[in-house]
């Protein structure tokens, strides 16, 4: 028999204490990761396409939902969890992300239920040169438009999630 992965969520199934639960979710983010720098090396060589595209929404869809993991496992950083995503502007891009390709219509966006995931060329390179037209991730911030470099966008989220793991959920439990 197949050994286990899922299933029970938050319950007995994952063999963790509720308190580090997270953590399973933490190592899949990290798994997508590397699913999205392999991504982000192909495009270096050649386009992407939808199935490509896809797995880097797939990683910041497991991004943001590690929010609700860490919050479940770990009730007590509720308000410093909301503090990061009110904090960063890209955290907030990132359930965006994660609703709009879950949902025909976000009621309740960070940002921008609009957001935009698209391909900028320069007209004056070589047709199809990879890596020179890079994709890009727009958001309507009031009045101006915040636009990221997909992959930039994908290691600033890994980042501040790395630090604040490191910082507020790993760091109390060692001390």
């Amino acid at each position: 028999m197949p050994k286990w992965f899922g299933g029970a969520a938050l319950g007995s199934g994952l063999g963790l204490p509720p308190s580090d639960q997270w953590k399973a979710q933490w190592a899949r983010v990290k798994r997508w990761r590397v699913k999205a720098e392999r991504i982000r090396a192909k495009s270096m060589r050649e386009e992407l396409d939808a199935s490509d595209l896809d797995e880097v929404v797939a990683y910041l869809q497991n991004c943001y939902h590690l929010r609700d993991w860490v919050e479940a496992s770990r009730p007590e950083l509720k308000a410093l969890l909301d503090a990061l995503f009110q904090k960063h502007f890209e955290l907030g891009a990132c359930r965006d992300v994660c609703n709009g390709f879950k949902h025909k219509a976000v009621k309740r966006p960070s940002h921008d239920p609009d957001f935009n995931l698209y391909r900028e060329y320069d007209h004056f390179l070589e047709d199809g040169a990879p890596g020179r037209n890079p994709v890009l991730i727009a958001f309507a911030d009031g009045v101006n438009l915040r636009k990221f470099d997909l992959f930039e966008f994908t290691d600033t989220c890994f980042a501040l999630w790395t630090d604040f793991i490191a910082r507020e959920v790993e760091a109390p439990a060692r001390g």
